[in-house]
């Protein structure tokens, strides 16, 4: 509280100066970005923007900090300190960073403000977002200013910070302000992606935080669907999406889908299954029935679409309130997104290896883009040739280097309590790259691959 209160007293007295506002480009970045923007219009300061895909000794060269008074960086910069505070050094420059990643080791100076729940060892991997950083920035502002909290929400969605079933900590305070605004609502359902737009045999073709019979076999799931409809005389429809199943007919799904889990885990895993299976869902009320911007995790992969392929004005429009034209390119890259996931993992199933380690598995490849490496890491997991009891590492040739992705389902993570930001931190820092992010889902970018893989292979 106290960084924040600095930070919106150093806000207000440069109000009339050059600021240039630089945000992340993922789903947390572009809300980070929607929320400051409004803010900024609120205040009467006009600032400029920019998006900045990360910050590394080349891409801060990029940022024009001779032009300006005021820096602000948000969902990003507090893993970077030390190359912000050189850039800054021996000069009366501001600068204030709204993050929640790890905060590197290094001093800083007073013009520095950084504001990061790591300060007050809260988890910024697990109870705040960086649009959640911004949202209380703004609150401070104007406590009034509520209406900003969906957008935070959505941001920790992004994030995915309801990993382990519900949002948590300091997101509980902006989920509270949220729905008392009117603007989302919470209630409990299955963990299956697309509830508002794809049917339940597909949803459930996809779930692959337990590998079992079901995975990739539509005849297989609808006579379970069926089945369980017959048992509990209900009637099932398996075409017909989540949100409009009753929820005894959830209930009943969600028991007996518990129950087959359970044949295909070790004994000891059990007892993280339902919360990998049941948890609170987050709807956006005023979004339609039945379209992806109504789902928080839809809304998310639909931003997400466009961020990857360098499209966010499309998505910043969308945020913004344009639901005709830019919401038909959102749709659009949406499809193009999910052509270009399917190919990836064609691609996996049939022309990569996957090498098997003690701990591990990974692949390379220079056939995927490093923008979208780490879905396709998420989505092997429904490839017999995968191991789903394992992380796996996806690592891209980007022609200069490699964009690994490390990921591992949820129940692996719940079950071993691994933590592969750390690994992947380490065995990058060894071979002179840079990486960290969650637990269970992070990244790296490493100039080399074999000297990182024994790093890693250390580590975990």
């Amino acid at each position: 509280m106290e960084n924040l209160k600095r930070a919106v007293k150093t806000l207000r007295k440069n109000k009339d100066k050059n600021i240039l506002i630089c945000t992340h480009i993922d789903t947390d970045g572009i809300t980070s970005r929607i929320i400051l923007e409004k803010l900024m219009e609120r205040l009467n300061i006009d600032a400029d923007f920019m998006f900045l895909r990360q910050i590394n000794v080349n891409s801060i060269e990029e940022i024009p900090f001779s032009d300006y008074d005021l820096i602000i960086f948000a969902d990003l910069g507090s893993g970077q300190l030390s190359l912000i505070k050189e850039k800054i050094e021996n000069t009366n420059k501001k600068v204030i960073i709204l993050d929640h990643h790890m905060v590197e080791n290094v001093k800083i100076p007073e013009n520095i403000i950084n504001v990061n729940p790591w300060n007050l060892n809260k988890d910024g991997g697990k109870e705040i977002c960086g649009a959640g950083v911004c949202y209380f920035f703004a609150k401070i502002c104007n406590p009034r200013w509520t209406d900003l909290a969906k957008y935070a929400v959505l941001g920790s969605i992004g994030d995915i910070q309801n990993f382990e079933g519900k949002l948590k900590g300091l997101n509980e305070k902006i989920l509270k302000d949220a729905i008392e605004r009117g603007d989302v609502k919470k209630y409990m359902d299955l963990q299956f992606y697309g509830k508002q737009t794809r049917p339940l045999f597909i949803s459930m073709k996809y779930f692959t935080d337990v590998r079992t019979d079901l995975v990739n076999n539509d005849s297989r799931i609808i006579r379970f669907i069926m089945n369980v409809g017959e048992k509990y005389n209900l009637d099932i429809n398996p075409t017909l999406s989540l949100c409009e199943i009753p929820f005894e007919c959830k209930r009943a799904l969600g028991s007996e889908f518990l129950h087959k889990c359970n044949k295909y885990v070790p004994r000891e895993w059990s007892i993280y299954l339902p919360k990998v299976i049941f948890g609170e869902v987050y709807e956006f009320v005023h979004e339609e029935f039945k379209t992806p911007l109504r789902d928080l995790e839809e809304f998310s992969t639909c931003i997400n679409a466009c961020a990857r392929y360098g499209e966010y004005e499309i998505a910043l429009n969308v945020l913004r309130g344009d639901r005709e034209s830019y919401y038909k390119k959102m749709l659009s890259m949406l499809r193009k997104h999910r052509k270009n996931l399917a190919k990836s993992l064609n691609h996996v199933k049939d022309e990569v290896e996957v090498i098997q380690k003690d701990k591990f598995q990974y692949f390379e490849t220079d056939k995927i883009k490093a923008e979208i490496v780490g879905i396709v890491a998420s989505l092997t997991y429904s490839l017999e040739k995968v191991d789903w009891k394992k992380p796996i590492f996806a690592i891209a040739d980007n022609g200069d280097g490699y964009k690994v992705s490390a990921r591992c389902p949820k129940l692996l993570a719940f079950a071993k309590d691994i933590n592969l930001a750390d690994a992947i931190r380490y065995a990058s820092y060894k071979v002179g790259g840079s990486g960290g992010g969650h637990k269970f889902a992070c990244g790296a970018y490493v100039p080399d691959v074999d000297e990182f893989i024994k790093h890693l292979e250390k580590r975990l």
